[in-house]
């Protein structure tokens, strides 16, 4: 974030604040057009349909057993682990870092390894009913935060949890078809001879009083992969309607300018207390104070080896 927004404007608020203001007046103003496309659709004849598409969860997590992802001896190891209330302590940063490291890494192979497959698989599949759209995988620091926030409470290992490091969409122009889209992979899934194998849907219709504005269809399936016989990943297709998708695209990078506001609260919070305490002040070299490490004439010795000196 720039440091010019931490200047205070004339009627002594930061530039961060009117900023914030801006970027919460136009994402409101999307997600009422979004709203408003939601209600719309509603007296879609395909409506009902919609709203047969009912959530379910079969596989929620990289670890089931229908998947078998972080069972290695280093990751099920500190699971193992007893807490015995001297060292629990310990032993739950032990497993946060174990998590956050070789967990998070152990999936990231995997899903690189997968991940051309899962796209092409995917795109011959579905591309007959709407624009499919390979998507990047996602960034360790995007997962890191998941672990933090929307896993904080799930059992260890929490990075079973990620069940969208792969992941692509198909966008339809109109609701019948994304009916046709939605039904065409389920079938899919259903077939004894696929790859793709139904771990789980969540639809975002379902919900009228979401509070987000944006709603999709989204397909997690357990791929088994042709090539790599010994790898399976859960992976996920998000089915979109294309009104939806422009207005995703608009609101994006407002989001991304309201995840800063805790930032610049701390900052500011930050800056506050040193004022108070006096420690916003030009300090000079004769100021500073040092503490002796090491005395060369006492702690160190020499000797010759040759025509070369080591100490």
């Amino acid at each position: 974030p720039s440091s010019m927004l931490m200047f205070k404007t004339s009627d002594d608020r930061y530039l961060y604040e009117d900023l914030m203001d801006v970027a919460k007046a136009q994402s409101h103003s999307i997600i009422e057009s979004m709203d408003s496309v939601y209600t719309h659709l509603q007296s879609h004849a395909k409506w009902p349909q919609l709203m047969e598409i009912k959530e379910e969860t079969l596989v929620s997590r990289q670890d089931h057993d229908q998947v078998g992802l972080l069972k290695e001896k280093g990751i099920m190891d500190v699971a193992d682990l007893k807490d015995d209330g001297v060292d629990g302590e310990k032993i739950e940063q032990l497993k946060t870092f174990i998590d956050s490291h070789a967990a998070i890494n152990s999936l990231i192979v995997t899903a690189k390894a997968i991940d051309g497959e899962f796209q092409d698989y995917v795109g011959t599949l579905m591309g007959r009913y709407g624009v499919f759209k390979a998507a990047p995988m996602k960034k360790v620091e995007r997962c890191l935060s998941k672990l933090e926030n929307d896993y904080a409470n799930e059992q260890y290992p929490k990075s079973a949890k990620l069940l969208d490091l792969v992941r692509c969409s198909v966008t339809f122009n109109t609701l019948e078809q994304l009916m046709k889209g939605f039904n065409a992979l389920k079938s899919h899934t259903d077939s004894p001879q696929t790859t793709l194998k139904l771990a789980r849907v969540k639809n975002d219709f379902l919900n009228g009083a979401y509070d987000g504005g944006y709603r999709d269809i989204k397909v997690n399936v357990v791929f088994h992969s042709a090539t790599r016989p010994e790898i399976k990943m859960v992976c996920e297709v998000q089915l979109i309607l294309s009104q939806f998708l422009n207005e995703k695209r608009r609101i994006h990078k407002l989001y991304s300018i309201a995840r800063e506001q805790m930032f610049f609260e701390m900052a500011v919070k930050r800056t506050g207390r040193d004022e108070q305490q006096g420690a916003v002040k030009e300090t000079g070299l004769k100021e500073l104070k040092f503490s002796p490490v090491l005395n060369v004439g006492q702690d160190v010795s020499f000797k010759k080896l040759g025509r070369e000196m080591c100490k």
